[in-house]
């Protein structure tokens, strides 16, 4: 069975952007911590994953199984999702996954063009850009959600 964070498959020429997931994935094979597959012409950009993977066969971080469909600016976090790899996107640490440039700077491995992303304070949000982040303390949220 397909299993993914947000979705189990994008196929047919779905288009994945600006999301993230941050629960646990489990599942017997094509798992993933975003997404289980992406196929047959689904694209996915500025997205991420944070939560746990677990999986026996074909399990990844981010995504388990690529067709080589394009994954664009899209990152998972090794240390909490506890996979060293992924079909697609790029992993990246706990702390640079709380570093805003990851997303912002195009020097950042896996960045080809900056996320809509603001450096914010606690308890503030900024409904001006797609992402609001407190730079080193918390992961990218969407602007909609009220940052801790």
């Amino acid at each position: 069975m397909v299993a993914g964070g947000l979705l189990g498959g994008n196929i047919y020429e779905g288009k994945v952007s600006d999301c993230y997931f941050s629960g646990s994935v489990t599942g017997n094979m094509v798992v993933g911590g975003l997404m289980g597959e992406n196929a047959y012409d689904g694209t996915i950009s500025n997205c991420y994953s944070t939560g746990s993977v677990t999986g026996d066969l074909d399990a990844g971080g981010f995504v388990g199984v690529d067709d080589g469909r394009p994954v664009r600016n899209s990152f998972w976090d090794v240390e909490a999702s506890g996979m060293e790899v992924s079909a697609a996107g790029t992993g990246k640490s706990t702390a640079e996954m709380m570093d805003i440039a990851t997303f912002a700077n195009t020097e950042s491995e896996g960045l080809d063009e900056p996320w809509d992303i603001v450096a914010v304070t606690s308890d503030e949000k900024n409904p001006a850009h797609v992402w609001n982040t407190v730079d080193g303390q918390t992961y990218p949220l969407l602007r909609w959600q009220q940052v801790p």
